[in-house]
């Protein structure tokens, strides 16, 4: 009877928002990590770490899945294959963070300084990079598909065989950016820069939405010259015998 009244009463609080809130599952790997600086492959699910210095910190296979790393100082960190799914890192600072393999799916990236990061091949699915800092990032076939990255800074990214598709990217700095191979399908590109880009080497390009974006002196396929009708397209057409 115990039982059953309270598995009632905790239904009744979830119910109306007033369970108790969720803590890290392991509370001793927080300290361990605020004190050494050292987590690898720790468990810190739903860690509270706002503010936390975190400057080169190994945190390599670490759990960090909706931790609130707001505005945390992870300059030059070791996140590898780290899972960040959810987590909370508006404002952070990633300049030289290594993320390579990293589970970002769905985090709130809003605002912060990943320029430099190294996020070859992470999951980025619907991760939301508002206004982002992504300066000379490196994004080899990382998966960005649904992501926010309206206004974001992208330049001089390598996005070589990365998957854009359903991404916006309104208003981005795309200059000078490596698109080779990447899939633009139903990306959202309207009032981008795309200055010195090598969209005509992307795949599915003529499925995403270029409506005013700065394509001066992009590389351009035909066909995506014919879709968007930018009068300083940049053809590249090649004679051959």
């Amino acid at each position: 009877m115990k039982l059953k009244l309270l598995a009632t009463v905790t239904a009744s609080l979830a119910l109306f928002g007033l369970a108790a809130p969720v803590k890290a599952q392991n509370p001793d790997h927080v300290r361990q990590l605020l004190e050494s600086n050292e987590c690898e492959g720790c468990d810190l699910r739903n860690a509270d770490l706002f503010k936390a210095s975190l400057y080169r910190a190994n945190l390599r296979g670490a759990d960090l899945s909706g931790a609130n790393l707001y505005e945390a100082n992870l300059l030059e960190a070791d996140l590898s294959d780290a899972n960040l799914a959810n987590a909370n890192l508006v404002n952070a600072e990633m300049y030289g963070a290594e993320l390579n393999g990293a589970n970002l799916r769905n985090a709130d990236l809003s605002n912060a300084f990943l320029g430099r990061a190294n996020l070859t091949s992470a999951d980025l699915r619907g991760a939301k990079l508002f206004n982002a800092n992504l300066g000379e990032a490196y994004l080899l076939q990382a998966n960005l598909s649904n992501a926010d990255l309206r206004r974001s800074l992208l330049f001089r990214v390598n996005l070589n065989r990365a998957n854009l598709s359903g991404a916006d990217m309104s208003f981005a700095d795309v200059r000078d950016t490596n698109l080779q191979n990447a899939i633009l399908s139903n990306t959202r590109l309207p009032g981008a820069q795309l200055a010195g880009t090598n969209i005509d080497a992307a795949n599915n390009v003529r499925q995403a939405d270029l409506e005013r974006a700065n394509l001066r002196g992009t590389n351009l396929g035909p066909g995506v010259c014919v879709s968007t009708n930018f009068p300083y397209c940049v053809l590249n057409l090649e004679e051959k015998f």
